[in-house]
């Protein structure tokens, strides 16, 4: 009886898509592959869905990392290693601003995150890593974001990796200048940067954590889907 040995240890894809998006929440990736042309899951181990389909007849792929930097590193790490060579995260982000509110779009210029943190602290030693996003992308997103009139933001964010400690240091990295607070963006770029492929994100804005503020987003994440389809399946050098 043959033996079904996978090619890495948490997905079950043989190979994934060159042009992926990823998302924490594996409900969100279900929903959005409705908007891929002949959507099929290639991979639902461990609730980390992963669906490949053609978007501007373009071959894309969705996959769910899960909840913070460790998780997020094991998928993008593994769908690297299956073929994946552009990654654009879009996820949600706390605004920590006052003038950036529910529903409105960040795209990051920079992710920070603690020392030793999000899933990071074997991987550089001592040396702060490159944490900056592919400005060919950045560019594109933009782009594609003004082209279609939507409003959207431009600034540094925070990667957590603690989500119900985070009100104990809010305003010391607002005072920082950081704009938003998420928990995946600095995981990505660092490990985008370091296995040379390209990545950059776009971040719906959940809450804002400085005026105690929620409400409903739904909408404009389905705008982010959208210009991040049409960016990802743009021809790059």
């Amino acid at each position: 009886m043959a033996i079904n040995l996978k090619k890495v240890y948490h997905l079950d894809a043989e190979k994934t898509p060159e042009r992926m998006i990823i998302m924490g929440d594996p409900q969100r990736v279900n929903m959005l592959s409705t908007l891929l042309d002949n959507p099929i899951l290639i991979s639902k181990s461990r609730d980390l869905f992963v669906y490949k389909g053609y978007y501007n007849n373009v071959e894309v792929g969705l996959a769910a990392h899960g909840i913070g930097g460790p998780s997020a590193a094991i998928v993008i790490e593994e769908l690297i290693k299956l073929g994946t060579k552009y990654i654009i995260r879009l996820g949600t982000v706390g605004s920590i601003t006052n003038e950036i509110n529910v529903g409105d779009i960040i795209i990051p210029s920079g992710g920070s995150f603690s020392y030793g943190g999000a899933g990071l602290g074997l991987y550089f030693n001592n040396i702060c890593p490159n944490t900056a996003p592919n400005y060919e992308l950045v560019y594109e997103l933009t782009k594609e974001l003004n082209k279609n009139k939507i409003k959207y933001y431009i600034g540094s964010i925070f990667s957590s990796d603690s989500f119900y400690a985070e009100n104990g240091y809010i305003e010391t990295i607002r005072k920082l200048g950081f704009i938003g607070v998420e928990m995946e963006c600095a995981t990505l770029f660092a490990l985008s940067n370091l296995r040379n492929i390209k990545s950059a994100c776009i971040l719906v804005v959940s809450n804002n954590v400085i005026e105690n503020k929620v409400g409903d987003y739904n909408n404009s994440i389905i705008k982010a889907a959208n210009v991040s389809l049409n960016v990802i399946t743009k021809q790059f050098e």
